[in-house]
């Protein structure tokens, strides 16, 4: 099994750069000035500049964050980047020096450059003190290691989780901005002003605060200090700002309750209160004001706002009745309504949407009113979305939006999958359609080495070289995995007719023992290989996954005084798994706001062929004729969705000894086992039952015999593929509409 912890690329063995004098003239390529950001015209003046940019992760399938790609790699996604119409690169820590020479060659014989927003990354500090001696060091030797890789001066040793190597390529002329930090938790926040309360006045050689709390204090030193550095030793400086989010934002949102105001709100309502948590992240209990901050007259290039910024979460986006009145060109949007009250807030400064987009995922993370949730888009209406969330950027009088992200990155988590993707060090080697935050790229990155394994498209071809798992009386099942899907092809006599006919698959993922011994829907078939799952294939709308009752993990919301695993019973009782997106609120008025569910087990039928005119990148499963005449239908069942924790292990949901600590135990899976039904049906089968006319295995006696077990080969390195998705054309042209010089706030 791989380890967790991120192998740091070896430094080649060349000679540091030697030390050079500091230039004699200042180093200025940009500035913040009257509310946008500005570029050095080459002539002694100023252009306004409009920031097109992406942000760029860069870590391949079956390698972690700190496992960066070639310089062929970097080259290639530089091209496409400028193809694309980005005008701005954004990477939030070190990369490699591959990285550094590929920007710079491409911009020594660009037409236009691609500029440079660099951050500066940072872990919270122990015991979430800014000022922790060990902490604050390593802080300020990131600082020095960032300016001295700009200048192309850097020689960094090899430290786990960190890039490494000598830096030669001077990007400095090219790098637009500095952003410092990451999203902090407003419970670090919190935390450390109340180990320094009050707010005082700061000022140092850059950067002046007035009536700044210890954590807008520490952002202040930062910034001061990132500007002292790259000013002593290369007479150079850039606009700078700290990263900020809507949780830390300085607007007060009368929606969002902090957890103890909702916790009082629930106990006066008689609704009932979770307890309290120690350190609550709440969104609107603290804020970083970059109004509070100015420069002295030794800042020459200024200082920006900074956020990231997506329109569904947090709730307050889409609660406040204030930004719900807003509109854009499409319609309502409180996403515009909310960018609008942020860019009216810093009178003095840019804004910059450092962050911003939405994902081609299979499920909705976070549902959103208007349509822009998190995840539940295709590619083609990620694409849409990105392109009105640029629009709205514009439009509000922002410096810029840099779009997130640039490509898929496998061994991202989101928080609703995040408790099923076990071992999490393993993540990286397999793709989940489900997760939202692996599919937010306009760069797609696949299960195959040359292409899909089986491509959905209501075509056989692709299944000839798939071995027969099942087949007898007319029907045959195949069955293959790969590290995104199951793949199951079913053939049958003549064309699939679902106003007459329907398929069960059913499906032991754990052991035969246990589990559901009565399939859904029928009479009283049992099998006797106990079954986890059913898949129901009856035509659109008709066709899903059902989980065993009590294997289902209501709402994809872990309880912590539940064990998940898989019990012997032969109930027959299949249910449609759901997920809770939105947790019910109660605004700080007593306002209460419902939550959201959906169901995701249902299937989408559709074509995965990019060439067909209805081509849908989330569709599922589809109908067709194979040569022979025989009727085929063929689906593709994400692994998360059958509670597969780690295709590449075969490790599975299940703790039937309760070894786990908690509620989430997993158990490597022998392999599965399939059983096959043909039925009669001219009504939806779970408002009655179906006719059994067939089986695989065949029926004895009325129960099923145990099929033969299907496993498939782990892996520790995955195959993969990439192309462009559809919504890279369609932000491409978006890129295009958008004037090159920012739009002046209202």
């Amino acid at each position: 099994m791989a380890s967790g912890r991120p192998r740091p690329q070896a430094p080649p063995a060349t000679a540091a750069p030697a030390a050079l004098p500091r230039p004699a003239l200042p180093q200025i390529p940009a500035r913040a000035h009257a509310r946008r950001l500005e570029v050095a015209d080459g002539q002694g003046g100023w252009r306004p500049f409009y920031v097109k940019g992406m942000n760029l992760g860069a870590s391949l399938p079956g390698r972690y964050p700190s496992e960066f790609p070639d310089r062929a790699t970097y080259d290639g996604w530089l091209r496409e980047m400028a193809e694309a119409g980005i005008n701005t690169v954004r990477v939030y820590t070190i990369h490699p020096p591959a990285f550094y020479e590929a920007l710079r060659a491409y911009n020594l014989h660009a037409r236009k450059p691609l500029w440079l927003i660099h951050g500066v990354w940072a872990e919270l500090p122990p015991r979430s003190d800014f000022q922790d001696p060990a902490w604050l060091l390593a802080w300020h030797r990131e600082m020095q290691e960032v300016v001295e890789v700009l200048h192309g001066r850097a020689r960094i040793p090899l430290r786990p989780g960190h890039s490494a190597g000598t830096y030669g390529a001077d990007v400095s002329p090219w790098t637009l901005a500095i952003i410092l930090g990451r999203e902090w938790e407003s419970s670090a926040v919190m935390a450390f002003n109340g180990q320094h309360p009050g707010t005082s006045d700061w000022a140092g050689r850059f950067v002046t605060l007035r009536d700044g709390h210890a954590m807008e204090r520490f952002l202040a030193q930062s910034m001061d200090h990132f500007l002292a550095l790259e000013w002593d030793q290369f007479h150079a400086q850039r606009p700078m700002a700290f990263t900020n989010w809507p949780t830390l934002d300085p607007l007060f949102h009368p929606t969002e309750a902090t957890e103890r105001e909702e916790h009082a709100l629930r106990q006066k309502l008689g609704l009932g209160a979770e307890p309290l948590t120690d350190a609550p992240d709440d969104e609107d209990a603290v804020s970083l004001d970059l109004e509070k901050f100015d420069g002295t007259a030794d800042l020459k290039a200024g200082l920006f706002a900074s956020y990231h910024a997506y329109p569904y979460y947090p709730d307050f986006m889409n609660l406040d009745p204030g930004y719900a009145q807003a509109r854009d060109h499409l319609g309502p949007s409180s996403y515009a309504g909310y960018l609008a009250d942020l860019v009216r807030h810093h009178a003095r400064h840019p804004v910059l949407i450092a962050e911003f987009g939405v994902p081609s995922s299979r499920i909705v993370a976070h549902w959103q009113a208007q349509g822009l949730t998190h995840g539940g888009q295709n590619e083609r209406e990620q694409g849409e979305q990105d392109a009105r969330l640029q629009r709205n950027i514009y439009e509000a009088g922002c410096a810029g939006g840099v779009l997130f992200a640039w490509i898929d990155e496998w061994f991202k988590k989101n928080w609703l999958t995040q408790p099923f993707e076990r071992p999490a060090d393993r993540k990286p080697f397999w793709y989940n359609a489900m997760d939202a935050e692996e599919n937010y790229g306009l760069i797609a990155y696949r299960p195959g080495a040359r292409g899909p394994a089986i491509q959905i498209d209501g075509r056989a071809g692709d299944w000839a070289r798939v071995p027969v798992y099942l087949q007898g009386g007319g029907l045959t099942l195949k069955v293959l995995a790969d590290e995104g899907w199951l793949h199951l092809g079913l053939f049958v006599q003549g064309p699939v007719d679902f106003s007459k006919q329907a398929f069960l698959v059913g499906i032991d993922t754990v052991d035969a023992r246990r589990g559901d011994h009565r399939l859904p829907w029928t009479r009283d078939l049992r099998s006797d290989a106990g079954l986890e799952f059913a898949i129901l294939f009856q035509g659109a709308g008709r066709t899903g996954v059902f989980v065993d009752a009590p294997y289902a993990i209501p709402e994809y919301r872990p309880q912590p005084r539940q064990r998940y695993r898989s019990l012997v019973n032969e109930e027959g009782r299949f249910v449609m798994p759901t997920a809770k997106s939105n947790h019910p609120r109660i605004g700080r008025d007593g306002t209460r706001f419902p939550g959201h569910s959906t169901e995701i087990g249902w299937l989408r039928q559709g074509t995965q062929d990019r060439a067909e005119a209805a081509f849908d990148s989330r569709a599922e499963w589809q109908v067709g004729l194979a040569s022979d005449g025989q009727g085929f239908l063929e689906a593709r069942i994400p692994w998360t969705l059958l509670q597969v924790t780690d295709p590449s292990s075969r490790t599975v949901l299940d703790d039937p000894e309760e070894k786990s600590p908690g509620p989430m135990g997993t158990a490597v899976t022998p392999g599965f086992r399939f059983v096959l039904a043909a039925l009669d049906a001219d009504k939806p089968l779970w408002e009655g039952q179906g006719t059994v006319r067939r089986t695989l295995p065949p029926t004895l006696q009325g129960r099923i015999p145990l099929p033969p077990r299907f496993t498939w080969p782990t892996w520790n390195q995955p195959t993969y593929h990439r192309f462009r998705k559809q919504s890279f054309t369609i932000y491409q042209k978006a890129l295009a509409d958008t004037p090159d010089e920012p739009r002046l706030p209202r």
